[in-house]
């Protein structure tokens, strides 16, 4: 699944999207594949900005869903759309299965049931967190000179303090 997300010498787009409790989800793999590869994107999920996204959208780019119960048509709309331009889809979902399953590339029904009146993220997160680590290991040369690289853009920014060394 790590190589639809780490084509190389020349990467695919990869495309992110959750909607409601599952945006923070979208937002995390974002966040670590910005830092692995180039061409990342995250979709704002306002369904109204979508075609505009999906004009950059082409044959071969993968599109990652977070589709958890009370599965939204919209979600369904925007991957028909990705299909029709020959995209990839790894979807993320649970073990209701979102209809995005019928026509995705890959799935991954994870548990998120638990005694609470909420589902659980916490499984959903341990599998986004494997695909990182086999995304990242799959192209570790790209990133470790992509993190070496924004490692440097962050010292000029002086965005961070450094750690004071104790003695």
């Amino acid at each position: 699944y790590a190589r639809l997300l780490g084509h190389q010498p020349d990467p695919r787009q990869a495309v992110t999207i959750g909607r409601l409790l599952t945006k923070s989800l979208a937002e995390y793999l974002f966040t670590h594949c910005q830092v692995i590869r180039p061409n990342v994107t995250l979709i704002a999920p306002t369904p109204s900005t979508w075609p505009h996204y999906a004009l950059n959208m082409k044959a071969g780019d993968v599109l990652v869903i977070f589709d958890i119960r009370r599965y939204e048509h919209e979600i369904e709309t925007l991957n028909r759309i990705a299909a029709e331009r020959g995209m990839h889809t790894i979807l993320f979902t649970d073990r209701w299965k979102s209809p995005v399953a019928k026509t995705a590339t890959v799935v991954f029904r994870v548990e998120t049931e638990v005694p609470s009146a909420w589902d659980s993220s916490v499984v959903t997160l341990f599998v986004v967190e494997a695909l990182i680590e086999a995304l990242q290991n799959s192209i570790w040369k790209t990133t470790r000179d992509r993190m070496r690289d924004l490692e440097g853009l962050l010292e000029k920014s002086q965005l961070f303090r450094k750690p004071r060394v104790l003695l």
